[in-house]
């Protein structure tokens, strides 16, 4: 995408907002002056809504989530909203902001990537019943706008509430040159798209907002920003695109299989397009169209339009037809004017869904046509390897293989689709522990690539209990040279005592902090040096649970003797049941002895401890991170892994959509709620 274009909406990050807007604001907000402006403001406004939005996304070979935010408009009382596809695609969760202050959950209906635009649906059944109803806004005729013309831009500004920014049409229907191309999910959105150009300011979150005339009907739906100005996908095409995607959930276009380019000057000054490129098999190869044939009328209708404005003619007559319709072009090849009849076909996206393997390491999808040719491929059989995490499956490979790689086989089976190879899987790694060695076949420039990948199979963490040694529950620093000097000690030796672990044995016997142990029956403790720190610990090691011990200690310039008995070490962090949620994405494990002092928690403190959210998981995007004490899921105690594991289930069968945890942060306590959709799904 070049640089001077870009998409207006925002991400948003648990702290920071960062627009991505493409271009600086032009100017400051302004409000619309003139008590006719201000009343169809009033008119217009309510039907704005601020969209927040879940997405998906590969990286490293997992769908991180990431919050991102854009603008719409509701355009039905049943609650469509109409906004771009850039702001709706990948989006796994959605929640509409109305101007009364309502928050709506929302699902995506439908969404086109070839012209930027999606359909939202707001979920009607949480209003209550004496809610007002739906403000929807209306359609204006965009093809009636011309430069000059004052128009509004409405949306939500780097997430904030509706705004309003006035300015004029510069240009009611540009055509982006061949170089700042937008391209969104492998379509070029200016095959179809002649946007309005205007300078009302849009700032990151304005995109999918309405561009409305004085009398407050929708023209245009803003999408991008081009150095100091604003582009807006006219209001006809969307008011077209939105009625087949409310209706189908998709946008039907007929496919020719013909790429076009403006004239080449070598030409000189003529009308039409020159075909660049034929899909083999496609409508336009059995008709005997070849590139380099120039292409002068479509049904009848003349080519006339110069430079890529020609091209943009040339495809929205084509994709304006449906599959089955008869499509026929006149054509010049070397001075000769011929006529080609084509049966149009099913026009299909450019890329496919993202699908997460985790056994896998990696976010894998179906091939299309469109992939296939770019990449020289045969057909359209096998997966594409898109994004490979690197400690996973696929990046611990033998040899190693890398995004973009197709594979097209596993232990000598075929795979043709995601659908496939996620069968297969679930049957290699059902009941599996660890890994499972597998053959994939990839192919690779050309090439037919093997590959031995170590499957990962869930599965619980394997703890292997170590034997228990004595344990006198203390914390301690080795007696240096300096420290002994500055407490008036004269030894070679000995640990002071920092901390004294509650219910311990060293509890017990009545060592105190401050304590400095000398010798333990009779052998002195050799710890002299920072280095020094483990020594104490690897001395009381030496003797088994039960063991009674002598410890010479100076204490207040006296040297004393105090008898302990040991006991044995309690079960280390390491070894406590834990369990890791794969589809909400955090790992918990119970409480340790080691935990409790670390938090400096009370010996009865009740809860499992987070060990790991995983960065940009669903846990993490719901505020949980690493450390937290987990108090209560659901309003209910928790006391252990099964206890938490058992309230997620309950959650899930009373068909909850929010998973609501109690939980403690160092010294203070807050509710997390974590969505539950990836469990749904």
């Amino acid at each position: 995408m070049n640089k001077q274009v870009g998409p207006a909406f925002i991400r948003l990050l648990p702290v920071l907002v960062l627009g991505f807007c493409g271009r600086p604001a032009a100017r400051a907000q302004t409000s619309a002056g003139g008590g006719q402006t201000e009343a169809m403001l009033k008119r217009v406004l309510p039907s704005v809504v601020r969209i927040e939005v879940v997405r998906l996304q590969p990286e490293q070979g997992h769908l991180v989530k990431l919050r991102v935010s854009g603008s719409g408009a509701i355009i039905s009382a049943e609650g469509y909203v109409i906004t771009n596809c850039h702001v709706a695609e990948h989006g796994d969760y959605f929640r509409c902001y109305l101007s009364s202050g309502e928050a709506l959950e929302a699902r995506r209906v439908g969404e086109d990537a070839l012209t930027d635009l999606a359909i939202l649906k707001l979920d009607l059944t949480r209003r209550p019943p004496q809610a007002a109803p739906l403000p929807p806004a209306v359609f204006g005729d965009s093809d009636l706008v011309t430069a000059g013309d004052t128009v509004f831009a409405l949306g939500s500004p780097a997430n904030l509430s509706q705004s309003v920014t006035r300015g004029i049409v510069s240009n009611p229907s540009l055509v982006l040159p061949g170089e700042a191309k937008l391209v969104l999910q492998g379509e070029d959105v200016g095959t179809v798209v002649r946007w309005i150009l205007h300078d009302a300011s849009i700032f990151g979150g304005n995109s999918g907002g309405p561009l409305v005339n004085g009398r407050g009907e929708i023209v245009g739906i803003n999408e991008l920003g081009i150095v100091n100005l604003g582009g807006a996908i006219p209001g006809n095409l969307a008011r077209a695109v939105a009625a087949q995607l409310i209706a189908q959930g998709h946008v039907v276009r007929g496919w020719s299989g013909i790429t076009v380019q403006p004239r080449l000057k070598a030409d000189g000054s003529k009308p039409g397009v020159i075909v660049a490129d034929v899909m083999p098999g496609s409508p336009a190869e059995q008709s005997g169209l070849v590139p380099g044939d120039a292409l002068m009328t479509a049904d009848g209708h003349a080519i006339d339009q110069a430079e890529e404005k020609g091209v943009a003619q040339f495809n929205r007559m084509e994709l304006g037809r449906l599959p089955g319709d008869d499509f026929v072009l006149a054509y010049d090849r070397a001075g000769v004017r011929a006529t080609a009849h084509l049966k149009l076909t099913v026009r299909h996206p450019a890329e496919s869904d993202d699908v997460e393997l985790r056994a896998w390491g990696a976010v894998v999808r179906d091939l299309t046509p469109v992939l296939a040719r770019l990449d020289r491929l045969p057909d359209t059989r096998g997966v594409m390897l898109a994004s490979i995490r690197p400690a996973g499956a696929l990046g611990e490979a033998e040899p190693r293989l890398v995004d973009g790689d197709i594979l097209v086989s596993v232990n000598g089976k075929a795979v043709d689709t995601v659908a496939q190879l996620q069968a297969l899987t679930e049957a290699l790694t059902r009941g599996s522990r660890g890994r499972r060695t597998v053959l994939a076949g990839v192919r690779r420039a050309g090439a037919l690539v093997d590959s031995v990948v170590p499957l990962h199979a869930e599965t619980e963490r394997a703890i292997t209990p170590q034997a228990r040694k004595a344990w006198l529950g203390v914390a301690s620093q080795p007696l240096t040279v300096r420290l002994g000097a500055r407490l008036a000690i004269k030894a070679e030796g000995g640990v002071r005592l920092t901390q004294i672990y509650p219910g311990s044995p060293a509890a017990a016997a009545g060592l105190q902090v401050g304590d400095v142990v000398l010798a333990i029956d009779g052998d002195p403790v050799t710890a002299r040096r920072a280095e020094d720190a483990d020594a104490f610990a690897t001395q009381i090691r030496q003797y088994g649970p039960g063991n009674a011990a002598t410890f010479t200690v100076w204490r207040e310039g006296q040297t004393l003797q105090v008898p302990a008995t040991l006991e044995t070490q309690p079960v280390p962090p390491s070894e406590m049941p834990w369990w890791h949620d794969e589809q909400l994405e955090f790992a918990v494990r119970d409480l340790a002895f080691d935990d409790r002092v670390d938090l400096q928690l009370d010996p009865s403190a009740q809860g499992v401890l987070v060990e790991s959210a995983d960065l940009a998981g669903w846990a993490s995007l719901a505020g949980l991170r690493a450390q937290d004490l987990i108090l209560k899921a659901g309003g209910e105690p928790v006391t252990a892994v099964e206890s938490l594991r058992r309230a997620r289930q309950e959650a899930l069968r009373a068909g909850l959509d929010w998973w609501v945890l109690l939980i403690q942060r160092r010294g203070q306590t807050l509710f997390v709620e974590i969505n539950l959709k990836p469990l749904k799904s």
